[in-house]
């Protein structure tokens, strides 16, 4: 049953932020749990991309004590790609179009952390 709401979480982020082209809940490793995306989208290189990034942040904070990543976003000329912790070990991907909405990006995944949360642990 776990999967159903991983996919419904994931469905309900995409039909709810206008602009959404992938949305995908991965492991640390970029590995995904379960996604919803377009053929447009190179979403397991964007997912172990970003895992890397995530690890190499950690490291880092040993030195910078800036405490654990809760959301990165990364804009560019074809995608807003943002990537928000569930737990620790997890995160949401989601890539929309840069003409999405970017606030409600934010306010959905975050809603989202908190329905997927006690799946995880």
């Amino acid at each position: 049953m776990r999967n159903g709401i991983f996919r419904d979480t994931l469905e309900s982020i995409r039909d709810r932020v206008e602009g959404t082209l992938a949305v995908s809940l991965i492991a640390l490793d970029g590995i995904a749990i379960e996604s919803i995306t377009s053929d447009s989208v190179a979403l397991d290189v964007m997912g172990a991309e970003f895992g890397g990034f995530i690890k190499s942040v950690r490291l880092s904070n040993t030195d910078l004590h800036t405490g654990d990543v809760l959301q990165f976003s990364l804009f560019t000329e074809k995608y807003i790609t943002l990537l928000s912790a569930v737990t620790p070990e997890y995160f949401l991907l989601l890539v929309m179009l840069p003409d999405g909405n970017y606030g409600r990006a934010r306010h959905e995944l975050t809603k989202a952390k908190f329905a997927l949360c006690d799946e995880l642990t």
